[in-house]
């Protein structure tokens, strides 16, 4: 990935809280990745919301 999302990574990994925060901030995160049409990036965060919900 760009060097331009790496304060996006940075901040996901610093979501503190239950778990419906940490889904409903990566959530928010796709609707504004889709916004400006970032597939790539909606394609990790849509990964990463699943390793979540998995554990």
């Amino acid at each position: 990935f760009s060097s331009d999302y790496g304060r996006i990574f940075k901040l996901l990994e610093e979501v503190q809280g239950p778990l419906e925060v940490q889904i409903q901030f990566i959530e928010f995160t796709i609707k504004e990745a889709a916004r400006f049409k970032r597939r790539h990036l909606i394609q990790f965060l849509e990964k990463k919301r699943e390793e979540i919900l998995s554990q």
